[in-house]
């Protein structure tokens, strides 16, 4: 039987090539003057900007350039860019990029509305939180392919002060519009490719196993897994592979319409806190922690594990978790993101500092999980990924 579920998504997807040209024309529905989020140099060298800002100078939408949004964007960056937003009277915001800047755009649409600082949207287990009734709408337009921020409700800010990354969620955050040009994409060096595709790969392999998993985004789920395995090796052997690129976009888009249904599990609750303190690139964390954290997993939900071994190719008395895991580590190797976390530079000083903060902040991915950890599975996972 399948089980009752509620599915909501308030978002206008635009998918195609040369849907690029078609910013300006879905600004000029939603507002007067953007407040443009972007990151410092991207989306300036491949021309992308200038061609945004043409469009929307074209249909007389004024516009305020904010392009501070770094990799892991933080309290800091976000608040600035609301208090930005406020002074100058922008009624709606552009996010442009990769997830970091669509991230960073959507927590400053809810900050902008409501004149408090985001952490107080945010820090839901501090005695200041406030949850928001209020956003600017926003027009999302991706660039990389890898977070599915375009299609979800949820950002991710790291606070200076704390070091901590949590993932949050609104209903206010889904983009009115979101802009997917997989021409866009082209663009993308070859290292970014492995690093968001594998991202890709990881919210649905997540939303797959999730205890709450939903019915539709498990069909979704298993279309952007069989996009992923397919297409990324193809994409890094040919970055102008065109077909190739659409695909990992189109997976993307289904990959953040699990997220905001399905959420994700102990893997993402892991990875958050290594980024939060060390700096790390997100989805190389990921990648790292990954092998161990399907070995634990894998007993929580072995039906589903042994769909996605199908998918990497396995079949009949083969499809067992061991060879789940060979195939798995092969599939990082072709891509080059076969990694251990002291390559990236993590130290495991005190793993139960990493260990409680994926509990305090991330502990939904941790009860999602199809396995529930508690501190010393979490240890034991960090220390086998070293």
């Amino acid at each position: 039987m399948i089980k009752d579920f509620t599915f909501y998504l308030p978002v206008k997807i635009i998918f195609g090539q040369g849907s690029f040209e078609r910013v300006g024309e879905e600004a000029s529905l939603i507002g007067k003057k953007a407040l443009i989020v972007t990151g410092r140099s991207s989306t300036k060298k491949n021309g992308l900007l200038l061609n945004l800002q043409s469009q929307l100078e074209e249909k007389k939408i004024d516009w305020v350039l904010y392009d501070h949004v770094r990799p892991n964007p933080t309290n800091v960056i976000v608040d600035e860019g609301a208090r930005i937003a406020r002074e100058r009277s922008c009624d709606f915001v552009i996010g442009l990029g990769g997830g970091s800047a669509l991230d960073a755009a959507k927590a400053i649409a809810l900050s902008a509305k409501s004149g408090l600082p985001i952490w107080r949207h945010i820090a839901s287990w501090e005695e200041d939180y406030v949850k928001p009734e209020e956003a600017l709408p926003i027009l999302a337009i991706e660039t990389l392919a890898g977070t599915g921020s375009e299609s979800d409700n949820i950002s991710v800010v790291t606070n200076v002060a704390t070091n901590e990354k949590p993932g949050f969620a609104s209903p206010l955050m889904f983009p009115r519009t979101a802009i997917v040009d997989p021409l866009v994409l082209l663009t993308v060096p070859k290292r970014m490719t492995a690093i968001t595709g594998f991202d890709i790969l990881c919210h649905t392999v997540e939303g797959y196993v999730s205890r709450v998993s939903h019915p539709v985004c498990e069909i979704l789920n298993e279309r952007a897994m069989e996009y992923v395995v397919e297409y990324l090796p193809e994409a890094l052997k040919d970055e102008k592979d065109l077909d190739s690129r659409g695909y990992l976009a189109f997976a993307n888009i289904l990959a953040g319409i699990s997220l905001t249904h399905s959420r994700a599990t102990l893997l993402h609750a892991m990875e958050h806190p290594l980024s939060g303190y060390f700096g790390i690139t997100h989805a190389e964390g990921l990648a790292a922690l990954f092998p161990k954290w399907l070995e634990f997993s894998y007993d929580g939900y072995p039906e589903r594990f042994k769909r996605i071994g199908s998918i990497f190719g396995l079949t009949g008395s083969d499809n067992t978790k061991e060879n789940l895991l060979e195939k798995v580590k092969d599939f990082l190797k072709d891509i080059e993101l076969d990694v251990k976390l002291s390559e990236l530079g993590v130290r495991l000083d005190d793993p139960r500092v990493l260990a409680r903060d994926s509990i305090k902040y991330m502990g939904g991915g941790v009860k999602n999980n199809p396995v529930e950890a508690d501190v010393e599975d979490i240890v034991r996972i960090l220390e086998a990924s070293m």
